[in-house]
């Protein structure tokens, strides 16, 4: 890889053209500092310029929030060894990138967004056919706000036959278009709903008590089940919209959105699979829940309760249980507390333990040896996922599989894609799993499933009956 620092933009496009060979083209990615710019508002623009691919992404402490527009790059297939294929696809780019810019900063520069299926296994159907069980872009347009400070990264793969001039020219224009219409407000648009409907939800709740005969006989302990919930509206959904809404309504959790070949996964999750910066691994158990307070005194009775339930307890600990081996296995100094806390989100409060460990494994390797977690598999992980293929109607798609980022450098964080909806013209799905173990009450789990679909029902503009 080259670093550019103090050369200008033309001139690295110019080494480009002279480095690309007949076959293999050149990655040029130039970074910069802007006029500070809302991320949502550059994610908007992308609609006025046609593209059909745009990615938002913001964690819960806003530490860093990004949009991307366009693709330079796309990894996309349905491979079985698809983390690792990843992998090298993402190294053998990067070891032909020229990087113009100032010096590496976490979250710029050219970054891969997007993320895995839940199960490549699971019979495909026509709900998820838009995507592959991978899909990673690499935005032509990055822009990303941190410690108060907006960079524009533009991407650019260059040819040996390329023109640098041209692209020059074109890369400036673009710019200059993009950052001029993020200073658009949204509109007022908005979606109302006119059909709402739970799907099979009979054969759901018959699939609750299928696992649990397996359970009595000791197959597994843990199984995730999840359903679907379908909306029509009068006009096609707008993501921008959605996502603006998610803002407000769900502060705490990571906003995602990946709008890929005019269909859009998005969502508001709580749940960070790991994230990776320099040799640090962060990760979360996240399992257990029970809803919030209708007052300050019954929020608290609620937490306490949860603290003391024994089924959520003994859910949660499947997962602590489980990212403790993985952790241990490739990093030291791992830190788990020995007792769950809880994290409050809107509509709910969960059991809460975060991990901590060094380790030099890449963050690919780590996101495959974390998923699924119990908290969305079950356990045993493989009795649990062939059970999930057997009983469970819903193709998952990207539903609480990996969604996230990587960076150049090899840093990134992808989150768990929960509390989530996948949403085509005016049509919309809703997805929301809850844990079965051998003692659960079939009724109060699809209570809990419904009021799991209220974030991003709400951010619809539905309401749960």
């Amino acid at each position: 890889m080259l670093r550019t620092e103090h050369k200008g933009l033309h001139q690295s496009l110019l080494t480009a053209v002279q480095q690309a060979a007949i076959d293999t083209k050149v990655l040029v990615s130039a970074v910069k500092k802007v006029e500070w710019t809302d991320p949502l508002l550059f994610y908007a623009a992308a609609k006025q310029f046609g593209y059909t691919e745009r990615f938002y992404w913001s964690d819960p402490e806003q530490h860093i929030v990004f949009a991307g527009i366009g693709s330079a790059f796309t990894i996309a297939n349905s491979s079985q060894k698809r983390f690792q294929d990843t992998q090298n696809r993402w190294q053998q780019l990067l070891n032909r990138v020229i990087v113009h810019g100032p010096a590496y900063s976490f979250g710029t520069g050219p970054l891969l967004f997007g993320g895995f299926s839940f199960d490549p296994l699971k019979q495909k159907t026509q709900l998820w056919e838009t995507f592959s069980d991978t899909v990673l872009v690499l935005p032509s347009f990055l822009l990303t706000m941190k410690e108060g400070e907006s960079w524009l990264t533009i991407n650019q793969l260059v040819g040996h036959d390329d023109c640098a001039e041209d692209l020059y020219e074109r890369m400036q224009n673009m710019e200059e278009q993009l950052l001029q219409y993020s200073r658009q407000p949204l509109s007022e648009q908005g979606s109302v709903i006119v059909s709402q409907h739970e799907v099979q939800t009979k054969s759901w709740m018959e699939a609750i008590q299928a696992v649990q005969s397996e359970m009595k006989q000791g197959r597994v302990q843990k199984v995730v089940l999840a359903r679907e919930l379908r909306l029509t509206a009068e006009n096609e959904f707008d993501s921008a919209h959605i996502v603006q809404a998610l803002r407000i309504g769900q502060p705490d959790c990571y906003i995602f959105s990946i709008d890929y070949q005019d269909t859009c996964f998005l969502g508001a999750t709580p749940e960070r699979l790991v994230k990776k910066e320099d040799q640090l691994f962060t990760s979360m158990c996240l399992a257990g829940s029970i809803g919030r307070g209708n007052t300050e005194e019954e929020d608290e009775q609620n937490a306490a309760e949860l603290l003391q339930d024994e089924k959520n307890l003994v859910e949660h600990r499947y997962v602590v249980d489980m990212i403790r081996k993985v952790m241990t296995s490739v990093c030291t100094e791992v830190n788990i507390p020995h007792q769950p806390g809880v994290m409050r989100t809107k509509n709910l409060i969960h059991l809460y333990t975060p991990v901590e460990g060094r380790g030099v494994c890449n963050l690919f390797e780590m996101v495959e040896k974390l998923h699924p977690t119990p908290a969305l598999g079950g356990t045993p992980r493989e009795e649990a996922m062939e059970l999930i293929r057997e009983q469970e109607d819903l193709d998952r798609g990207l539903y609480a599989g990996p969604i996230g980022w990587i960076d150049y450098k090899g840093n990134g964080e992808f989150a768990v894609g929960i509390r989530s909806a996948l949403i085509r013209g005016a049509n919309a799905s809703l997805f929301a799993g809850c844990g079965i173990v051998e003692s659960s009450q079939p009724h109060m789990e699809y209570e809990e499933t419904k009021m799991k679909f209220k974030p991003m029902l709400s951010a619809l503009g539905g309401s749960m009956k």
